[in-house]
Order: structure tokens, then C-alpha cells, then sequence
């Protein structure tokens, strides 16, 4: 086809006509190979040092040995692969060639590790999960309200900070954070607003004997607080979740809501072991930005972390809670296996 000096033959048009990826350069450097066979046209090797392994070899003994270790769930590297290459080959192969061939030919990358316990690559664990969801959605998401306890320590520094050149990131505290003071924090909300809150401070555990949140402060808090909460909402037919945590007693926690005067509860419903991280919306999503939240107004002091604490909680938007519980997937349609883990 090509016509040195004919116009429309030439190396440019024809890579037009035909539409040939990589352009005239890639018909330049066919018609100098080309002597009349078709044979002429194969790749030609560039020279230099021959292959280590062949293409099969780097598919099966690289690509496939991380494939495999990834469905076993098992962190892997190159020293590892090159321990299984040199079993397989019978002879040495460089660390730099199997990271080369990983990269260039298989496509591996290095990504961060996730962590998963044996439950949540677990069938029945999800099925336990998708039954509960799928009860959830036939449920209004005003009609379900969730309560669950986070800790919050008095020195939460900002995990990032503006550095200028020849700077250090470094933040002075009064005391390792490790040792801070630490505010339990119970929270209550449905699908539309942040319903009821309450603080238990070092000073008031010391004053209760107690290490922690226990059921007789729950079912304290339900009594004073939360039942007239849920109350003033004007919703029927409630359904209160949580976790199965020692402070959550069922029966307990029905009787301290009569004794409140709240007969909007119908029932109160304990999530699958294991489960609230897929699917309490405070558990998931809300309690990470909420302590993030908490951490961006450093300095924090010990008379005004209780203030900030209830203030930022009742901050939440209805859209915030919404998207929590969308992501929760106990709204109706949501699919309730989106977030298992593939095998």
C-alpha cells in the first residue's frame, strides 16, 4: 500500500486509513523489516541477558502463588514468592527479577492489609447478619433505635498537622495519651436524629466503685433520659438495638423502659455476635467521625471535654444518620451481602 511520494499513501495516511494503534512510526518500522515473507514482521528479540523464567512460568509460580495466598487470606511478599519460585525452578532466581516480573507482567501492587477474624469469613456468620438486616428493613429507620458505648480519653491529639520544611510533627502534651483520662460515652439514635447521650467521667466511676459502663448505669440512663427522649419523638412501635455486651440486659433494659413510662418500645433486639461493626450505624461509620470531630478542636481540657462531648453528638444531621444507616444496609432494598468479604 505504501507509494513513497503519492499522496494518501504515505506512512501518516495509512495509519489513518487503517486506523493503526501507535501510528505512521509503527508502519515505518514494518516496512523496514519487511523482505517479502510474513515472517518478517514477528517481534524480534532486542537483545540482552535471555529470561530467568518463561511467560508460563511467571503466570503459574508468581501470579498464581499470590493469587492463592490472597483467597487463603495470608499477607505474602517477594521473599516469599521467591522462596516458592526457587522450590519450583530448582535454581536461584534474583529478588529484583521476581519483583520486575510481579510488577511488569502480573500486575502485582502493594496495598494495606485488612484485618478479618474468622467470623467474617464465615457463611453462617453472614447469614446470621443478612437474616437480621433483613428484618431491620422491614422496619421505618425512625422506628429503630440504636444505643451503643464508645470511650473517649481527655488528650486526643489531631492525627495530622501542617509541617513546614525542616519541621518535626511533634505536639506537647501534659501526659502520653496512653495514660489520658478516659469519658465513657453512651449514645442513642434513630434513623432521622441523635436522640439521648449521657457522660460517665473518671470522678463519677471513682465515685461508683466501678471500672466502666456497667447495666445499672444503663438502665439508669434508660429511666432518666432516654425513655422520655424516645417519648417526646412521638414514634410507635419502636424497636431498641443493641450489641450483647453484659451491659445490655434484655429484660432489664424492658422494665427500666416501664419504669420510664415508655410504651412506644415494642421490643429490644440483640444484634448477632460479633455483628455491630456491619451493622450498627453508631458502631460503623458515626463513632469514627465523631472522634474525629472530637479531635479537631484540640486543645481539650477536662472541664469542657463533657460539653463538647453532648454537643457534638446532638450535631449530627439527619443526613449524616442517614447514610450510616444506608451504609449499614438496614434500609429497605439495600443488599444485605454487599460487604462480605469475597472467597
Amino acid at each position: 500500500e505504501y507509494r513513497r511520494g503519492v499522496y494518501g499513501f504515505g506512512f501518516k495516511s495509512l495509519a489513518r486509513r487503517f486506523k493503526i494503534k501507535g501510528g505512521h512510526k509503527v508502519i515505518m518500522n514494518w516496512y523496514r523489516q519487511w523482505d517479502g515473507t510474513v515472517q518478517s514482521l514477528n517481534t524480534r528479540s532486542k537483545g540482552g541477558r535471555p529470561r530467568t523464567m518463561t511467560k508460563n512460568e511467571v503466570k503459574q509460580y508468581i501470579l498464581g502463588f499470590v493469587t492463592k495466598m490472597n483467597k487463603q487470606f495470608k499477607p505474602v511478599n517477594y521473599r516469599i514468592v521467591q522462596a516458592n519460585v526457587e522450590s519450583l525452578v530448582n535454581k536461584k532466581v534474583p529478588l529484583s527479577t521476581i519483583q520486575r516480573y510481579g510488577k511488569e507482567e502480573c500486575g502485582l501492587r502493594w496495598r494495606k492489609t485488612h484485618e478479618l477474624t474468622s467470623r467474617d469469613v464465615d457463611n453462617q456468620h453472614w447469614n446470621n447478619i443478612a437474616k437480621f438486616r433483613r428484618f431491620l428493613q422491614r422496619i421505618g429507620n425512625d422506628r429503630l433505635v440504636f444505643i451503643d458505648e464508645i470511650a473517649i480519653y481527655a488528650i486526643m491529639l489531631p492525627c495530622h498537622t501542617l509541617v513546614a520544611p525542616g519541621q518535626e510533627p511533634l505536639v506537647i502534651v501534659e501526659k502520653p495519651s496512653a495514660y489520658a483520662e478516659r469519658y465513657d460515652f453512651i449514645g442513642a439514635i434513630n434513623g432521622s436524629q441523635a436522640i439521648s447521650c449521657m457522660i460517665l467521667t473518671p470522678t463519677d466511676r471513682k465515685a461508683r466503685n466501678i471500672d466502666g459502663v456497667r447495666k445499672e448505669i444503663v438502665n439508669e440512663w434508660i429511666i432518666n433520659e432516654l425513655a422520655p427522649a424516645i417519648n417526646r419523638l412521638s414514634v410507635n412501635n419502636i424497636y431498641l438495638i443493641c450489641d450483647k455486651s453484659r451491659a445490655h440486659n434484655r429484660q432489664c433494659m424492658i422494665e427500666a423502659l416501664k419504669a420510664g413510662k415508655c410504651k412506644s418500645v415494642l421490643d429490644v433486639c440483640y444484634m448477632p455476635t460479633a455483628s455491630a461493626k456491619y451493622i450498627s450505624p453508631l458502631d460503623n461509620p458515626i463513632w469514627h467521625k465523631y472522634r474525629e470531630v472530637i479531635r479537631s478542636q484540640y486543645p481539650i481540657t477536662t472541664t469542657n471535654l463533657p460539653s463538647i462531648l453532648s454537643q457534638t453528638f446532638f450535631s449530627l444531621t439527619k443526613e449524616e444518620i442517614g447514610n450510616a444507616y444506608r451504609k449499614c444496609a438496614i434500609t429497605r432494598g439495600a443488599n444485605v451481602f454487599y460487604d462480605q468479604p469475597s472467597m
